[in-house]
């Protein structure tokens, strides 16, 4: 009985790190699977994807689940996997679900999936 007790308390506590929730005035909002649940400015955001927030307060998320948004050129980016920039400060995210980005031996972006690079959506209030 006690061994079946540990297995469920580590199930839940797994299942909770895994929501991505934030707790405002005693309530919690929740992020969709691969999303992020931010508070910002004193209001619960939830992102299909990453969120990042600029100088001036706004904040631009990934509209793809488990996506990265990236800042180049004075804007925001996102794509279905994670981001980097180029030597030429240019935004490449990996077109894979998922999929990781990483500057190869030549200095060029080598995305997972191949680069691609969509403009990134300002952050809805969670529901």
């Amino acid at each position: 009985m006690r061994m079946l007790r540990l297995a469920l308390i580590s199930l839940l506590w797994g299942a909770s790190a895994l929501a991505n929730c934030v707790n405002l005035n005693g309530r919690s909002y929740c992020a969709q699977p691969g999303g992020q649940a931010v508070v910002h400015q004193g209001q619960a955001y939830c992102g299909a994807g990453a969120c990042v927030s600029d100088e001036f307060g706004n904040l631009f998320c990934s509209p793809y689940p488990g996506g990265g948004v990236i800042r180049a050129r004075g804007s925001f980016y996102a794509g279905p996997g994670l981001c980097v920039l180029g030597p030429d400060g240019a935004p490449h995210c990996a077109a894979a679900p998922g999929g990781g980005c990483e500057i190869g031996p030549g200095g060029q972006p080598v995305c997972a999936g191949g680069s691609t690079a969509t403009p990134a959506a300002r952050a809805q209030l969670c529901q």
